[in-house]
């Protein structure tokens, strides 16, 4: 104890000095981790530590202020919220997230990647056959932009295009993508995912198969020299099951020097082989009933993609070129075309120019315009796609599957079958109802949509007045079964091309649904068309060559009757009017028929690998083929200035 005192009293009186401890001055702030980067729409946890003169380093997360140096890029939690320090990718780009305490800062740079888009959707099986009574699962695949893939089927929402005939569980259900067979029929199965849909063909067939009625699927069709085509048969039962029974008919060729045709019994049943000019009848007999069909070898009958074929060729006597003077739109039109494109400008709601408004560009068609256009919407709207009006531009899909041309030619009230023979299920429902209230009035990610929108029709985010510009691409189902014929050659006698040919048909189609869809959509400007792509490949007659390539002539003749009648020609009577009060100025899109294997000037070609397996449907594949087509034409046309800025 004397030592203690001893020394307490020299620290006291030693002629030493004292001070008391010094406070620590903070110094530094560091935020990690450093320079990280994430999707839009993840987050990111940050962590302030501070540094001072003395002591050890603290974690000051949840007392410092936070900052981001762009809101637009990515927010950041700050103090009195939940999450102090909790950053959120907005878009795609870089922010500064600053955290502040007593003066002090410091910083890093978040880097926002935008986040992979859905390109497309592959769903699985693919026309598939159930019996009433009996459930099938199907299944769908998204996949990504950034070429990741994802199993989405409970989260996909799935339909029905006749619930009467097949009926399939959605999300929300207990096992969404189980379809249930509830009547014979055919019908679509939709699966949509993230604004990307598929679809595919459903028979649902009785079990009392007792056979009423039987067709060929092309009646009278040529074909060149050399060349083949696959032929399709069709049965109709007395409980309303169908069937294609192609590999069971029996085919044969009356003569076989001007066209071989297989058995059977044989590799590939219904399939003709022309050997030379000249006709044949073909004969198929299915359960004791028998059809025929003259099927006729001409040496020009060769199918050469419209924007290829030179002045000196021509199908069946018809010249090519997409235009009247071949590819060349005409100067008159062209002009009108630009005139058209500058008029597309961002309109409210009523309709009025609005800065803050929407230009709306609309898809409408059938089963393959959905899975097409909904890939393009997919890529188009991608924030890494450059080039493209991400700012006032809303694509919407409005096509759906089983919705065939028929069904849009009615503008107002409900689809009867004196109008579409077909009618039934949901497609009695008038299709430009269905794309106002489920497709215009739910667009919640539209760029003008209004927050909160989407209860229709009391407070829709898009309305028709905002509709400036369609993209048409359609058919019609089964067009052999209903009992039209191909185009012929209108120098051979007996050639008959009128209303009961199915190119003269889809024509006059066409022309019915722009007029109606000006109807409903008062400041359309512009409609573009694509013709069906190749069907070569298909194992259904749905919509068989050379159907499909025929479709190209309706839409050039379309065109052309609008460029008469603008000119001051008379009113084509298939077209009907298409002065552009009535109809709207309407061109070419997208030329997306090639000749299978062999490619066409823009390089474009189908493979049975492109397809589904009904060789009808494109795959995800097939789709991106027809995506790439759309994306070069509308950032390139001069008439879609819209698209692009």
């Amino acid at each position: 104890m004397g030592l203690t005192l001893a020394l307490l009293v020299s620290g006291a009186c030693g002629g030493g000095s004292s001070s008391a401890p010094s406070t620590p001055v903070l110094t530094a702030i560091t935020v990690t981790p450093a320079t990280p980067s994430i999707n839009a729409g993840s987050t990111q946890q940050f962590t302030a530590t501070a540094s001072y003169s003395t002591g050890p380093n603290q974690d000051v997360t949840g007392s410092a202020a936070w900052s981001s140096s762009n809101a637009t890029i990515a927010t950041v939690e700050s103090t009195g919220q939940a999450n102090p320090g909790l950053a959120t990718g907005v878009a795609a780009g870089s922010a500064t997230i600053t955290a502040k305490l007593s003066g002090v800062t410091g910083s890093t740079t978040l880097t926002v990647i935008a986040a992979p888009v859905v390109t497309s959707i592959t769903i699985s099986p693919t026309a598939a056959t159930m019996t009433v009574g009996t459930t099938l699962q199907f299944s769908a695949i998204a996949g990504y932009s950034d070429g990741s893939t994802k199993t989405v089927t409970n989260s996909a929402t799935w339909s029905s295009s006749d619930s009467t005939i097949a009926s399939i569980q959605s999300t929300g259900q207990s096992t969404p993508g189980l379809a249930s067979g509830v009547a014979p029929g055919n019908v679509n199965i939709t699966v949509l995912y993230s604004g990307v849909s598929a679809v595919t063909t459903l028979n649902v067939t009785g079990t009392n198969l007792t056979l009423s009625a039987f067709f060929i699927g092309q009646i009278d069709p040529s074909i060149a020299p050399g060349a083949t085509l696959q032929l399709f048969s069709y049965a109709e039962y007395t409980d309303g099951s169908v069937n294609w029974v192609t590999g069971s008919t029996h085919w044969t060729s009356s003569n076989s020097s001007v066209a071989a045709i297989q058995d059977q019994n044989q590799a590939s049943p219904g399939l003709v082989t022309a050997a030379a000019t000249g006709t044949t009848t073909v004969t198929a007999v299915y359960g004791g009933i028998t059809q025929t069909t003259t099927l006729t070898v001409a040496a020009n009958a060769v199918p050469i993609d419209l924007m290829d074929m030179t002045a000196s060729q021509n199908y069946l006597g018809f010249a090519g070129g997409l235009y009247e003077n071949g590819d060349i739109v005409p100067t008159g039109h062209n002009a009108d075309g630009i005139t058209a494109g500058a008029a597309v400008q961002p309109l409210n709601q009523s309709g009025s120019s609005s800065a803050k408004g929407a230009i709306v560009f609309l898809g409408i068609g059938m089963s393959n315009a959905t899975e097409e256009f909904s890939a393009f919407i997919g890529t188009a709207t991608n924030p890494l796609t450059a080039g493209v009006n991400h700012t006032t531009l809303a694509m919407e899909d409005g096509a759906s599957g089983a919705a065939t041309a028929c069904y849009w030619t009615v503008a107002q009230g409900s689809v009867t079958t004196n109008i579409c023979p077909d009618a039934m299920g949901v497609l009695t429902d008038n299709q430009y109802d269905r794309v106002r209230d489920t497709v215009l009035a739910t667009a919640t990610t539209a760029p003008s949509a209004p927050a909160g929108c989407g209860a229709a029709p009391a407070a829709p985010c898009l309305t028709e007045a905002q509709v400036q510009v369609l993209w048409i691409k359609n058919a019609n189902p089964r067009p052999g079964i209903a009992n039209q014929r191909t185009l012929c050659d209108t120098s051979v006698t007996g050639c008959v091309n009128d209303l009961s040919t199915e190119a003269i048909l889809y024509e006059s189609q066409l022309g019915q649904i722009i007029r109606a869809a000006k109807s409903r959509y008062p400041n359309l400007q512009q409609v573009f068309i694509s013709s069906r792509i190749y069907a070569g490949y298909a194992t259904q007659g749905l919509s068989p060559e050379p159907y499909a390539y025929e479709y190209g002539y309706s839409a050039k003749w379309l065109i052309e009757a609008q460029v008469v009648q603008v000119d001051g020609g008379i009113q084509d009577p298939i077209a009907g009017d298409m002065s552009y009060t009535t109809a709207a100025w309407t061109a070419w899109g997208a030329y997306i028929w090639a000749d299978g294997a062999i490619a066409d000037s823009d390089g474009l070609f189908w493979l049975a690998s492109d397809f589904q397996s009904d060789g009808t449907h494109p795959d995800a594949q097939g789709a991106t083929k027809v995506v790439n087509q759309l994306m070069t034409f509308f950032t390139t046309s001069p008439y879609t200035p819209w698209f692009v800025h």
